[in-house]
């Protein structure tokens, strides 16, 4: 087996984020949480029948299924699944170029993971290319949201609460409003989940004025943009207002 040197890249993850899936574009189908679920039920389906061939080391025999679910862009699981298989060579001869391009697609879909995975292609030149920026891109896609822009939103909650630091409303106010700050730049930038957390703040009032109507357009951005927490998020608006 070619030796991984692929951050986390490995088969057992790819098979194991199965039943998560929840990705879908509003360009495939509606904008609708119902839709958007209904698609990513049938994504699961498909991908279903592949799971025991996998599970049984049936590789080749798995390949063309998996090539075939792929073409479903929003179908990350099975183009993730693909990466593996190319970069392990498991099935097939292992080929970088075509492990990276098949991450490249999962990460586009919006798959956090494989975003990860894609920059350090990028900045290590693992079957593609080195390119800095594009590097920089992709990890401000997968990581600066969840792994540094929250820390300030959470360091504004203590400072709030005041149970493992003393209250500070100041520095509280500082921390909630570089967070903000953040979450606008990455916005710009298309970033889904820079999309999905502003809709929070306009849905709570957190740092911001209680905007429902905002919170819903940041939270089917979200959506566009591949998040797939905003299902829920819109799921839910669609209950309160029916």
């Amino acid at each position: 087996m070619t030796k991984n040197r692929w951050s986390c890249g490995n088969l057992l993850w790819g098979l194991l984020v199965l039943p998560l899936l929840a990705m879908a574009s509003p360009v495939v189908i509606s904008n609708s949480a119902d839709a958007h679920l209904a698609h990513a039920q049938t994504i699961r389906r498909v991908n279903a029948k592949i799971i025991p061939l996998l599970n049984r080391g049936a590789y080749r025999e798995a390949l063309p299924l998996l090539q075939q679910a792929a073409q479903d862009k929003e179908d990350v699981w099975a183009a993730a699944t693909l990466g593996h298989l190319y970069q392990a060579g498991l099935g097939v001869k292992a080929d970088p170029t075509q492990a990276f391009r098949w991450y490249q697609q999962a990460a586009e879909a919006g798959d956090r993971f494989d975003q990860r995975q894609v920059a350090n292609a990028y900045l290590n030149g693992w079957g593609v290319q080195r390119n800095s920026q594009r590097a920089a891109f992709w990890f401000r896609q997968g990581m600066m949201v969840p792994q540094v822009v929250n820390a300030d939103y959470w360091l504004s909650k203590t400072y709030v609460e005041g149970k493992i630091i003393p209250r500070n409303p100041a520095k509280a106010a500082w921390y909630q409003e570089r967070n903000l700050a953040r979450l606008r730049q990455l916005y710009a930038e298309h970033v889904g989940a820079a999309a999905y957390d502003l809709g929070i703040a306009y849905l709570h009032g957190s740092g911001v004025a209680i905007e429902p109507a905002q919170a819903e357009a940041y939270f089917r951005e979200a959506l566009a943009w591949h998040y797939p927490a905003a299902t829920a998020a819109l799921k839910a608006l669609e209950e309160r207002h029916s």
